[in-house]
Formats: C-alpha cells, sequence, structure tokens
C-alpha cells in the first residue's frame, strides 16, 4: 500500500485552515454581540 503524502497534506492543510476560519468567525460575532450591548447601553445613558 502506497501513500500518497502530498495529498495528505494539502488535506490536512485544508482541514487547518477551514477550522481557523470557523473559529474566527465564532470570535468575530461574540465581538459583534459586545458591541452591540455596548452600543445599547450608551444609548440608554
Amino acid at each position: 500500500m502506497n501513500i500518497n503524502y502530498s495529498v495528505v497534506v494539502v488535506v490536512m492543510l485544508f482541514v487547518i485552515l477551514m477550522s481557523i476560519q470557523l473559529t474566527l468567525n465564532k470570535i468575530y460575532m461574540v465581538l459583534k454581540d459586545i458591541k452591540n450591548i455596548l452600543n445599547l447601553r450608551k444609548t440608554k445613558e
């Protein structure tokens, strides 16, 4: 059985990039929520 390491490396790189993208997206959504909450507090005062 022959393992093509270049294909394995490309697939692993793709998986890592996707996980980074998902993590950054979650962080972005949380920061957006925090910004909205702070804006609401600011307008209340």
